[in-house]
């Protein structure tokens, strides 16, 4: 089942776990270079479901997030630092589900999963483990 903005957050989000998981969220929406209107609609639903604190503009937020995911996306050393600063950030084994899930959700919206996206997964859950 897909997330959908109706749905009530499992636990109230410091501001800095919703950053966390909303750079993971860009990471993904990169991965396969073809970014689809499902995925911008379902990060839309997920702001809108899980918050975002009425002092920080999402707007600025989002494009400093997309750049630093962009750029995380084209270097492997970039996007381990990348993934390390949101695991960091995610400091619940609930935010840190959360987010795994919300990045598997995001893959699949489009219809079909690529293999670079599958890996990506595979390296979220892994840096998301430790």
């Amino acid at each position: 089942m897909l997330f959908r903005k109706t749905d009530k957050p499992k636990t109230e989000l410091p501001q800095k776990e919703r950053e966390a998981i909303i750079d993971l969220l860009h990471l993904c929406l990169y991965a396969d270079s073809h970014v689809s209107l499902q995925e911008g609609e379902l990060i839309s639903d997920i702001v809108e479901t899980i918050g975002w604190e009425p002092h920080v503009s999402f707007g600025s937020y989002e494009s400093r997030s997309i750049a630093s995911a962009r750029a995380a996306k084209d270097s492997p050393a970039a996007k381990q630092e990348f993934l390390a600063f949101a695991a960091e950030r995610l400091q619940s084994p609930e935010s840190r589900a959360l987010a795994l899930d919300l990045c598997r959700q995001l893959f699949s919206s489009d219809g079909s999963t690529a293999a670079n996206e599958a890996a990506l997964l595979g390296e979220i859950r892994t840096v998301l483990k430790k």
